[in-house]
């Protein structure tokens, strides 16, 4: 018998194996019957996108740090309103009988608004109202003397202004606008730790998607070799294969399996990475959804950069920084200005006994002048003070110049990936092919069956590829519309 003669009953033995168990891509259209992810709950992107919001640490740490701002903010704000505030009193004045200036003292009467207390009981009272640069105090003053001839009540009302200091709207409306620059920074950072975890979990989430995806292939895989095995063995046993055949055979059988647990412990680590973002147990089981997959947020290059210069928080946080910083240079040259201040009191006093009323008020302009001579130190905090908003300024440039090259770079990576992934599919087209044409020409005896496994390999490796590029893609176009500050 021919060698010819004697592999056609073979060759048609094996190729009826291969089209009974049907192409590679058919089987990996669902999960196999002994899939290891079978009945593990489903967790959608949106619970995961929640989870991250609210039980990231980044997120929990921004957030108390722009509580902080806003409470700062608040007292600011506060320091720029009208507080109002009372007092009340009550002083016993008694001396002991001699005849010095004290008892002269305690024989004089009532005094008037305003000045020292008289003997005896005197019962007070008071509001004030005070603003950032101003304030007002009304005092009253009930005197019952010692010798109760003389029962007196004074009134007292004293403000002052404050009409220059150096600074348009004041000090205090100066530190007001550092401390709202301050909770823009806060407020920056807490929207990016925000926008930066749910990134984070997006690209966690999408990662362990794709490897439920390379796990189907990885088990079709698997099965199709331990099928190719029993065939090649049956084989043997009617002395159509030799013990290379089965052990060819073999060796790609167990390199399926290795390929498979590797797979598998991939799809663990993804899990608990993912979890580790969301603040979940590690022991926690579940699997991903094939939904709602993404899609870039811009249409070309130029867009990109022009989103992402108008909502990258770096850049949002850098000027509010300058414009604290031009602030503090301000304050610091203010310090050169002279402060102007209006001062004025009226008091008014009343003796019941007497019948007598008595009035008096002042009015006065106090001009704080700078000092003549410190050494250099105002002229130092000024340059220091310009020289930060200098380094901001530097800092704000070169941020740009990041953000143009990560957008431009991420850009490219959709793009790319993307032309990829359209290799991907046009390559296992033809691993198929080829793999269902060396099928063919086994059945004619024109091929061996290591020519038909090289060609199951291939496809398979293509088959693998083409998951990954679409994982891929996926990771570019979230990297994209991170790096777009969305």
């Amino acid at each position: 018998m021919s060698e010819t003669t004697r592999a056609l009953p073979w060759a048609a033995a094996v190729l009826a194996f291969f089209l009974s168990s049907g192409a590679l891509a058919a089987q990996t259209s669902a999960p196999a019957a002994d899939d290891p992810l079978a009945g593990l709950p489903v967790v959608r992107l949106a619970e995961a996108v929640q989870a991250a919001q609210h039980g990231g640490p980044a997120v929990r740490t921004a957030q108390l740090a722009l509580d902080a701002a806003q409470a700062a903010l608040t007292q600011a704000r506060a320091k720029e309103g009208l507080t109002v505030g009372e007092s009340a009193g009550y002083v016993y004045s008694g001396t002991t009988q001699g005849t010095g200036p004290v008892a002269l003292s305690a024989s004089s009467g009532a005094t008037q608004a305003g000045s020292s207390t008289n003997l005896g009981s005197n019962v007070k009272g008071g509001v004030s109202v005070s603003g950032p640069e101003s304030s007002l105090g009304v005092a009253a003053v009930e005197s019952l003397p010692l010798n109760a001839t003389d029962n007196v009540t004074s009134f007292g009302l004293s403000g002052s202004q404050v009409l220059w200091d150096g600074t348009l709207g004041g000090t205090t409306g100066a530190n007001v606008r550092i401390a709202e620059d301050a909770f823009k920074v806060a407020s920056a950072t807490q929207e990016a730790a925000v926008k930066t975890a749910i990134y984070q979990a997006q690209e966690a989430y999408y990662t362990l998607l794709g490897d439920q995806k390379t796990l189907l292939v990885r088990q079709a895989t698997l099965k199709q070799s331990q099928q190719n095995l029993a065939t090649e063995e049956g084989l043997r046993q009617n002395q159509l294969a030799t013990d290379l055949d089965v052990l060819q055979m073999q060796v790609i059988e167990r390199q399926a399996e290795l390929d498979l647990r590797t797979e598998l412990n991939q799809i663990s680590y993804d899990r608990k990475s993912l979890s580790i973002l969301l603040g979940w147990p590690l022991e926690k089981t579940y699997v991903a959804s094939d939904e709602d997959r993404p899609s870039p947020a811009v249409q070309n290059a130029d867009e990109a950069l022009k989103t992402a210069l108008s909502h990258r928080y770096e850049l949002a946080s850098l000027e509010a920084q300058i414009d604290s910083a031009q602030v503090t240079v301000n304050l610091q040259k203010a310090a050169y200005s002279p402060v102007v201040s209006l001062t004025g009191s009226l008091a008014s006093g009343l003796d019941w006994t007497a019948g007598a009323a008595t009035q008096n008020y002042t009015l006065g302009l106090d001009v704080a002048l700078p000092p003549v001579w410190d050494g250099g130190n105002l002229g130092a905090q000024v340059q220091q003070a310009s020289d930060q908003v200098a380094t901001y300024e530097i800092a704000r440039d070169q941020e740009r110049q990041t953000i143009t090259a990560q957008v431009q770079n991420a850009w490219f990576s959709v793009t790319d990936t993307k032309d990829r992934l359209d290799l991907a599919v046009t390559n296992v087209q033809q691993a198929q092919g080829v793999y269902d044409l060396e099928k063919l020409k086994l059945s004619v005896g024109l091929e061996t069956v290591l020519d038909v496994l090289t060609a199951f390999t291939t496809l398979t490796t293509a088959q693998v590829g083409l998951e990954q590029a679409k994982s891929n893609y996926i990771l570019a176009v979230l990297a994209l519309n991170n790096a777009l500050g969305l």
